[in-house]
Order: C-alpha cells, then sequence, then structure tokens
C-alpha cells in the first residue's frame, strides 16, 4: 500500500520537492492553493500548487539513489500491544510541552529531569514523532532478543478483558489484585500458563480515568469532571473543534443498473465550528456507526483535489488536516476501540457529547437542516413532513443514485455552501476557514492516504488455509498470503493453534480485503479468488442475505450470494418492463378515448376504427399551422 508515511509540512522555511527537484517554501501566498518555492542554488522563485508538493529528497551514499527522507515504516494500529500503547502515549506526554516551545533548553531541562530521561532520548522521540505525527512512532523498539515472542493468545485476551469488566469496572471498586487472582484461577481452570501479574496490571492502568470513573463511581459524577457545562460554544481557530453527526437524508435514491427506487441514505458529516465549513462526510444505505464516523474522520483529514477530480468538479475544496478534537454523538454504536485508538494515533481528542446537552452539537445540526431545505428542491424527495409532500410521489419521481447524489453534494458544497453569506460568522466559510489558518498556518498534509483510510476502518481476524481467507461467505486469495498458509503461533504451550491476522474492507467493496503483514508491516489489497466478480456494497450484501434467509434459503455461500443478486436484477426488470408496458396500455387507451369523443362528427355518420384513430393520432405532428389567424382576427365556432 505504499511505503510513506509522512506529512508534508506546509510553511516558510520547509523544505520540499517540487517536479523532482527540490526547493524551500518561500512564502505562503495568503490563499490555501499555492507556496512560492526558492531554488536551494538561487536566488530565483517559482509558484507551485500545494497539491503538487512532495517531501524533501535526498541522494544515498549507495549508488546516489533518491529517495524520501522519511522511509521508516510504522507498526499497524491493530498489532501494537495495549502495553506498547502505554508506553507511547506515555511518550508523547512528555514530549508535547516540549514540542510547544521548540527551542526552551531551560524546559527542556526541566522535563528531562522531572522523567528521568536523558535528553538525548528526548530529542530522538522528539525526532521520531514529527516525521509524521503519530502516536505510534514513539513505539518502543524492540531487540533482536523478542522476535518471534508473540502476544497473548485469545483465550487470555478474553480472560482478562472479562475479569477485568466484571471486577474492576463495577461497583464494587474491587482493587487490581483481585482481578490478577480471578485471571490466575479462570486460567487454571482450562489448564493455561496466566500471564504476568504486570501484564494485568497494565490493562487495568491503561484504562482512561474516565472509564474508570464512570463504571465505578457511576455516570453523575463522571459527568461532572468530564463534561462541565458550557456557557458559550465556540473555537478560537480553524480545526480546534469539529463536530459530526448523521442524519437519514429525505430523499429516494435509485439503483445504479436498473434505475429502480432503493431508500433514503444516511449521511455523516463533519463541521468545523470556528468557519462552518464542511471538512468531510460519508454517504452510504448504511445505518450511522463507528465504520461511517471513521470514513468521515478520514474524508476530513485527506486532500479532496483528486476526489473532486474524479468527480469531474470545477472548484476547489482546500479543507485538510489533523483536528485538535471531535465531537460525536453520545451513542453506543460511534464508540468502537479502533475507532478511539485511531484518533489517539492521530493525536485527535474524541469528546462524546454530553446527553440532553444541545450546545454540543447545535452547529452540525443546523447544517443537517440547511442541507435538508436544499434537498427539499431535488426531485425524489420525501420532505420533511407527510403533509408537505402532498400528492407527490417520492418514489415514481426519484431520479439520482448514490454516485449522482455524491457529486451533486459535493458540487452543492464546494460551488454554493462554502461560498456563500453565512450569517452566524458574517461572511463566507471558506473565507472564515482561510482567514484563521493565515494566522494559525496551514496543517500538515499526510501523504499515505491508503493508510489513514484503512486505520479508521474496523478490522476482523482470520486463519490462513490453503484456499486463502474466508470472511463473511466470500473467500479471498492473493500471492502475499502464500507464506502465511496454516501459520501457527509461534512459542505458546498449544502448538497446534492456527495464527490470526489482521483483514480490513472498505463497505463500497465486498469484492476485496485487505491484509496486513506482520512482517513487511504494510497492506495488501487481496481480491475474491474468483476476479470476475462484480463490486458489491455492504448494503447490497446485507439486502440478499436478508431475500435468501426470507427465502428459506439455509446453505447460504458465495456463488448463492451472486447468484441471488443476479435473480434480484432480473425479476426488477422484468418488472421494471412490465410497469411500463402497463403504462404504455394506459396512455393509449386514454388517447383512443379522447379522439373518439373528437370524431363525433364523423361525416360518415359511423364511428372510426381504432386503426383509424391511430392513423389520425400519427398524423397531428404534420397539421400545418401556417394559416392559423391571430387570436383576434379568428373566428368562433360551435362544437355543440
Amino acid at each position: 500500500m505504499g511505503r510513506l508515511n509522512s506529512e508534508l509540512k506546509i510553511s516558510i522555511g520547509e523544505m520540499v520537492s517540487y517536479q523532482g527537484q527540490n526547493f524551500e517554501i518561500k512564502q505562503l501566498t495568503g490563499g490555501l492553493k499555492s507556496v512560492i518555492l526558492k531554488y536551494l542554488d538561487s536566488e530565483s522563485i517559482i509558484l507551485a500548487e500545494i497539491k503538487d508538493l512532495l517531501p524533501f529528497i535526498e541522494k544515498t551514499p549507495v549508488l546516489g539513489l533518491v529517495v524520501a527522507n522519511d522511509s521508516k515504516k510504522v507498526k499497524q494500529l491493530e498489532s501494537i500491544s495495549d502495553e506498547d500503547w502505554i508506553i507511547a502515549q506515555k511518550r508523547l506526554a512528555i514530549i508535547r510541552p516540549v514540542l510547544n516551545n521548540m527551542g526552551d533548553g531551560q524546559l527542556l531541562k526541566t522535563i528531562s529531569e522531572e522523567n528521568n530521561v536523558d535528553k538525548a532520548t528526548i530529542y530522538r522521540w522528539i525526532q521520531n514523532f514529527e516525521k509524521n505525527g503519530q502516536v505510534s512512532s514513539l513505539i518502543r523498539e524492540k531487540s533482536d532478543g523478542g522476535k518471534g515472542k508473540s502476544r497473548l493468545t485469545p483465550e487470555m485476551e478474553s480472560i482478562i478483558k472479562a475479569a477485568i469488566e466484571e471486577q474492576y469496572l463495577s461497583k464494587q471498586k474491587n482493587p487490581i489484585s483481585k482481578v490478577c487472582h480471578e485471571v490466575v484461577k479462570r486460567c487454571k481452570n482450562i489448564k493455561v500458563t496466566p500471564p504476568h501479574i504486570n501484564t494485568i496490571r497494565n490493562r487495568i492502568l491503561s484504562l482512561s480515568e474516565e472509564t474508570r470513573m464512570r463504571a465505578r463511581e457511576g455516570n453523575k459524577i463522571a459527568n461532572d469532571k468530564f463534561n462541565p457545562i458550557r456557557q458559550e460554544y465556540q473555537a478560537n481557530y480553524p480545526l480546534e473543534i469539529v463536530q459530526i453527526d448523521h442524519t437519514q437524508l429525505d430523499i429516494v435514491l435509485v439503483n445504479e443498473t436498473n434505475r429502480k427506487s432503493i431508500g433514503r441514505p444516511w449521511l455523516t458529516a463533519a463541521i468545523d465550528v470556528y468557519s462552518r465549513v464542511i471538512v468531510g462526510f460519508y454517504l452510504s444505505f448504511d445505518p450511522p456507526g463507528a465504520l461511517g464516523t471513521g470514513m468521515c474522520i478520514a474524508n476530513a483529514i485527506l486532500p479532496k483535489e483528486g476526489w473532486l477530480q474524479s468527480l469531474d468538479i470545477k472548484g476547489d475544496w482546500l479543507c485538510w488536516g489533523r483536528m485538535n478534537t471531535i465531537h460525536a454523538d453520545n451513542a453506543k454504536e460511534f464508540r468502537g476501540r479502533m475507532l478511539s485508538r485511531a484518533c489517539e494515533e492521530y493525536g485527535i481528542n474524541l469528546e462524546w457529547r454530553p446527553v440532553k446537552n444541545p450546545k454540543w452539537g447545535g452547529h452540525i445540526e443546523r447544517l443537517m437542516g440547511t442541507i435538508s431545505r436544499e434537498i427539499h428542491n431535488l426531485r425524489g424527495t420525501t420532505r420533511s413532513n407527510p403533509k408537505d409532500r402532498g400528492e407527490y410521489d417520492s418514489i415514481k419521481e426519484a431520479v439520482f443514485t448514490l454516485k449522482d447524489f455524491e457529486t451533486w453534494f459535493v458540487e452543492f458544497i464546494v460551488n454554493v455552501y462554502h461560498v456563500s453569506l453565512h450569517k452566524g460568522i458574517g461572511t463566507t466559510p471558506m473565507s472564515k476557514f482561510e482567514e484563521g489558518l493565515n494566522k494559525t498556518g496551514l496543517p500538515p498534509r499526510i501523504l499515505n492516504e491508503n493508510k489513514v483510510r484503512l486505520d479508521f476502518l474496523p478490522y476482523v481476524e482470520r486463519s490462513i488455509q490453503e484456499y486463502g481467507v474466508l470472511i463473511n461467505h466470500f473467500y479471498y486469495y492473493g500471492d502475499v498470503l502464500r507464506k502465511w498458509i496454516n501459520a501457527l503461533i509461534p512459542n505458546t504451550l498449544k502448538s497446534k493453534q492456527k495464527r490470526m491476522f489482521i483483514f480490513k474492507r472498505d463497505p463500497r467493496d465486498r469484492t476485496v480485503v485487505f491484509f496486513y503483514d506482520p512482517d513487511l508491516q504494510e497492506y495488501f489489497q487481496i481480491p475474491c479468488r474468483n476476479t470476475t466478480r462484480d463490486p458489491m456494497t455492504d448494503w447490497e450484501y446485507n439486502e440478499v442475505l436478508k431475500w435468501l434467509k426470507s427465502d428459506g434459503v439455509s446453505n447460504i455461500d458465495e456463488d448463492a450470494i451472486f447468484e441471488a443478486r443476479e435473480r434480484l436484477n432480473k425479476i426488477e426488470e422484468e418488472a421494471i418492463t412490465k410497469t411500463r408496458i402497463e403504462r404504455k396500455t394506459k396512455k393509449d387507451a386514454k388517447i383512443i378515448h379522447s379522439l373518439q369523443k373528437s370524431f363525433k362528427l364523423n361525416p360518415t355518420g359511423t364511428n372510426p376504427t381504432i386503426n383509424e384513430i391511430k392513423g389520425a393520432e400519427s398524423l397531428k405532428p404534420r397539421i400545418d399551422f401556417s394559416n392559423i389567424k391571430p387570436f383576434e382576427e379568428a373566428e368562433y365556432e360551435s362544437f355543440e
């Protein structure tokens, strides 16, 4: 999936590469699109677009090869143990004051003495962190002597988790020693060697203070400490606070293949509180949850020029960069462990909106209202109130596919909403966003876009067999899996226990998964074994699964799912054809009835035949209008 995992800093004095040559950023042009670059060997300058900049490149002493200055691989989030993650977060807490006050030697000395860490070590941590700004860059280096050692077995993980939840995270407020005793007892019951006491202790210490307080003291006490009431809700600069929420949109969309209506989509959107700019969104037919929230956050963080180009939209959506804090809905489905760790990895503080506190969600809710009003003008709208809809047939009038609507929505964001006056801030959202960044500086651009998207996706763990891997009825295989076929967990008592590997899947296409190779520390795209499969979204998969179960099919596999989709498409096409024939028949009947009335004065005194009526109807477009008199000169005739 690419080896770079670095950021590109856009500030005066930074060294960058442009069109294969190194430059220094001399000046920011006052906008978010371009910068002025200076050649390193002269005072000459050029104007370059930010989207075309790459990291500074340097020649290696070996054969003069040119490589980017940041080729260090970062371990994938799911493969990092809780113990290592705690250490990385502690290191970040140590260096954070120094990061905010670079050049303050006295502060560095104080931090070094208070934490009993050598200044050179702190400098090394800072250097690693600044390469990509991610917590995982502070993971402790492993010695060769530890190579091959595995994490805890799934049985041990399950036991530790259950013991902590039942014994420690309870109103009884049991001490850590009781949790350790419970883990040891349960391990002996199933005849496995219990983990070290420090492992259990570190797991408990890794829990946030808020998590411990909510479980042991109650929500009221925790809310008083962690969710103080704010009299005024505002942000001081762009990307300080971003609100995220979801809604089911008031519009019916149609299928890509047969244009049949398939329902209302869900929108997850993110708004910058300071400027009211929409920084990202995710659109799908799937109900909201951690997956949609993660996709929305990734979309908000990443640059969007390539996306706009793929949609053939003329305009700029110059919003990128990590936000400081995200306020998300307090619903249970948004509290995924993977989502929380991904936010921590990118230095994002994820806060949950307090229950019954509308001040925390006012901006995003008003935005959703604005979007709804615009949608009510589109074909296929359902309106928010059935009384307003009247006799309007939303299903019959639906014309937008999900892709069509996504294009319309991006066009609305870029060329309408962002450039229109916003009464709340007294200017346009984009102008306010740009004005704020001119004061604080442009945020770094993350270069490894694939890793960002994958970091925010949920994952599953599977063993790898001769056929590859089986995930939710689908078989996947790629050559990169070959070395891991029937791999066992190393250095465990159960030598025959299969090793589990991490796989992630994009909800927009189930025919591919992404495999994380623990040795290469990279993701690889793995297709279905049957490479002729057409892409299938999560929504399509779930709909087909429902249909098969309702039809009494018990043996559901990959072939059955794709065959069922073909049958459903065929049924829909036949239904559409029948509907068109029926509508045409009714239309012809109305025409014939109307013409029969107009032939009442037929000179022959007999009713015309159907063929005569159709013949007369076919002559209608050929009527000569050249001799028709103006209205004032026309003579009135009676047809009675």
